[in-house]
């Protein structure tokens, strides 16, 4: 038997070196295909869930104006807020629900359309903050910040005066990361995340969870009012000073099934629950006060604007999106959407 020689061996591992080579490259060319036809499915299904959620929120639009035929009282008895929608499509499922926004605390009320500070809004967002320290309702770390109404302020209105315990653009500048106050309308609750001093559990008080709506909105309107029909009770009890815990009781057992037909009415329950005896000179002057007190934060028992969360799931592809929608009599137009988180 001839032994091998050294040019066959040398062409031997030549040989094997070189199925090595188109081996790695067709598993690499077969590992780039799979890559590229998982991509593309995921952009399609991304595609796809996108649409499903554009749907969404013009299905709700048609619920606004078919689905609502008393529009000037919106309560939360009614079959829109409270019924949330799923549905199974084809590789997938789609839901979402409507929200009221207007029973949220209009936190750009702070200030007027000029951004010039309005007091009587300070002075309820305070209450709110107040109740929500007193009952350190926003984790263990004590609730929010006592000082956090002027800090809002301090960041929308267009001055740089700083208010007690606020902050303006010099507070913002010294940081790690510098930054300015907007001085500006918030556009979304997630700006609360830059103010000075507002940590985690504040801000995820201030979003809610899927079970619990958000507490405040960010809507571009100095003239949109709270509904007194579907405002939770820390929103009710920032109305006026003299609201305690036994008219706030009272409040929301007035508003029945069928919620307020008017403000007037609303105003009636508190003014029946305090009885200003007219004929004491100082009570008259509570009085007037207080309707002069009430009379400054704008109320309402039928909404303007609708916050409508969609959500698209695809193959492996999820979209989540957020649209604050507004309706004006059978008119709805998008204010705003944003994808995911506030």
């Amino acid at each position: 038997m001839k032994p091998i020689s050294k040019q066959s061996g040398i062409a031997l591992i030549t040989a094997l070196f070189i199925f090595a080579l188109v081996t790695i490259a067709a598993v690499a060319m077969a590992d780039r295909q799979n890559l590229d036809i998982r991509r593309t499915e995921n952009m399609l299904h991304y595609d796809q869930a996108y649409m499903f959620v554009l749907g969404m929120e013009k299905f709700a639009a048609t619920v606004l104006v078919e689905g609502d035929p008393d529009k000037e009282v919106d309560h939360l008895e009614e079959e829109f807020l409270k019924t949330p929608v799923a549905q199974e499509v084809e590789g997938g499922t789609i839901s979402g629900f409507i929200r009221d926004a207007t029973a949220r605390f209009p936190i750009n009320n702070l200030v007027n359309a000029n951004g010039e500070k309005q007091d009587a809004y300070v002075a309820a967002f305070q209450r709110f903050v107040d109740f929500m320290t007193s009952g350190n309702r926003c984790g263990e770390q004590g609730g929010f910040n006592p000082d956090l109404a002027n800090v809002v302020l301090d960041w929308i209105d267009k001055d740089e005066q700083v208010a007690v315990g606020g902050a303006e653009d010099m507070e913002y500048l010294n940081k790690e990361r510098p930054y300015r106050a907007a001085n500006q309308s918030m556009a979304s609750i997630s700006e609360l995340r830059a103010l000075n001093n507002v940590i985690a559990e504040e801000y995820n008080c201030f979003v809610g969870d899927g079970q619990n709506p958000p507490l405040v909105n960010t809507i571009d309107d100095h003239e949109v009012a709270i509904n007194v029909n579907t405002a939770p009770a820390e929103v009710l009890l920032s109305i006026h000073p003299k609201i305690d815990d036994k008219i706030l009781q009272v409040l929301i057992e007035g508003r029945g099934e069928e919620g307020y037909k008017d403000t007037d009415a609303f105003k009636k329950v508190i003014r029946d629950e305090l009885a200003f005896d007219m004929q004491d000179p100082e009570q008259q002057r509570e009085s007037v006060q207080f309707e002069e007190e009430l009379g400054k934060i704008k109320l309402s028992v039928g909404s303007q604007y609708f916050e409508v969360t969609a959500n698209a799931q695809i193959g492996r592809m999820e979209v989540t999106m957020i649209s604050l929608l507004k309706r004006d009599g059978n008119k709805v137009t998008t204010v705003q959407r944003s994808l995911g988180v506030y």
